[in-house]
């Protein structure tokens, strides 16, 4: 399926910057978010979901605001584990 979704230049610029330091594209870690909030809800990514996407993503913005992490703290955190798993998966001890 594909599906187009306009959002303010702002959240584009978030969106590909949280993107990179992932090692995604802006389009892989959207797909990310939606499945991981599918999974929050007990919804299978084959199943239909019931609620609009808006919906859907609410307990993972609420989980998040209410978190108290910055965007930037986000993107920090994915790096580190990112870089965690890389390490591990090649055989090196996280510094």
């Amino acid at each position: 399926m594909t599906i187009t979704i306009t959002m303010p230049p702002e959240t584009q610029k978030k969106l590909a910057a949280c993107a990179a330091q992932v090692g995604k594209t802006a389009e892989e870690l959207a797909l990310t978010f939606i499945e991981d909030a599918l999974r929050a809800n007990g919804v299978s990514a084959k199943e239909k979901s019931g609620g609009t996407l808006d919906e859907i993503l609410a307990p993972v913005r609420q989980e998040f605001e209410q978190s108290g992490m910055t965007d930037d703290d986000l993107a920090n955190l994915s790096e580190e584990l990112r870089e965690k798993v890389w390490q591990e998966k090649h055989g090196r001890k996280t510094p």
